[in-house]
């Protein structure tokens, strides 16, 4: 990889909003931590320069310090994920259309819903598996805001559709960035009480590999948890870690809404990833390149990383 060269990352921002009213859904299906973490930028340069120090064979980045790695532990404190729970099995002969209908209240004439296939190797393979992916775009438009007084069915159905895009945007990204598989639907369906499945070991094991795949010569692209390794790196390391910048206003001094919701974020969320939900300033330009990220690995040195 030349200086400045980068990868194409494949993250983005959620755009379907977070509603008050969605709380107790989100936080019964262990994703209102994450969905406050829906705007955080990725610094394609960062996770450039982390890439070309992956090493598949022991699944760990190769430092001047050693080996560092992200574990199950940096999952559960940067993202509030579970690491316990039901594994991620996909039914072989749901019917999605039905699912999706029922679970977010969408018709099956307006779900714009299409069937990916997954290969292995290059594109003459044979078909591996085949899924049925939901139109992310198509999703944000039909839930772009909650209606006034709404009903639980349609609080459930935004709740859903919420950690759907999360799912699609920022933890198991693939390169098209266009869609997310429906079958998650099925590990949403009971709102009502906490549902447990171990949704961290499914976002670090894509993680590795994804990091594996990156890592390959003449690699251009690279998809998965992209977010979980640029807060791992913030809390981790000395690279690009940006400055909190919030401050609780003086008294008599009221907050806008971005900046309550900042305050709420800095007051009442109980993992360490919170810290990265509010304003914060950098003293890295954006327009840094890999270079720069790669000469600042080479310099760090024991005592420098956490």
């Amino acid at each position: 990889m030349q200086p400045n060269i980068c990868l194409n990352v494949q993250c983005h921002h959620v755009g379907i909003p977070f509603d008050p009213l969605c709380t107790s859904a989100l936080e019964n299906l262990s994703f209102y931590q994450i969905a406050k973490m829906r705007k955080i930028n990725v610094d394609k340069y960062l996770i450039s320069a982390l890439v070309e120090r992956w090493r598949p064979e022991t699944n760990s980045f190769h430092l001047p310090v050693g080996e560092m790695t992200i574990t199950l532990q940096d999952v559960s404190c940067l993202w509030g994920l579970p690491i316990h729970g039901k594994p991620l099995v996909r039914k072989a002969d749901a019917q999605w259309s039905e699912i999706v209908e029922r679970l977010l209240g969408i018709p099956v004439d307006e779900q714009h819903m299409k069937q990916k296939k997954r290969r292995k190797g290059d594109d003459n393979a044979v078909v591996r598996n085949s899924q049925y992916s939901l139109n992310l775009g198509k999703l944000r438009e039909r839930f772009h805001v909650l209606p006034d007084n709404p009903m639980d069915r349609e609080i459930n159905w935004h709740a859903r559709a919420l950690v759907l895009e999360i799912l699609g945007s920022i933890v198991f990204t693939d390169t098209s960035g266009d869609g997310v598989p429906a079958m998650y639907l099925q590990f949403m369906q009971d709102l009502g009480q906490p549902i447990e499945y171990n949704w961290g070991v499914a976002a670090l094991a894509l993680l590795y590999r994804q990091l594996s795949i990156g890592a390959e010569k003449e690699r251009l692209e690279i998809s998965g948890p992209l977010l979980l390794l640029q807060l791992w790196s913030w809390s981790r390391l000395p690279l690009g870690r940006p400055e909190v910048i919030f401050e609780k206003p003086k008294e008599g001094e009221e907050l806008d809404e971005e900046e309550e919701e900042q305050e709420v974020h800095l007051d009442y969320n109980p993992i360490f990833g919170a810290k990265w939900c509010v304003a914060h300033a950098f003293d890295v330009p954006h327009s840094a390149g890999t270079e720069y990220y790669r000469n600042q690995i080479d310099l760090i040195r024991q005592g420098a990383v956490d």
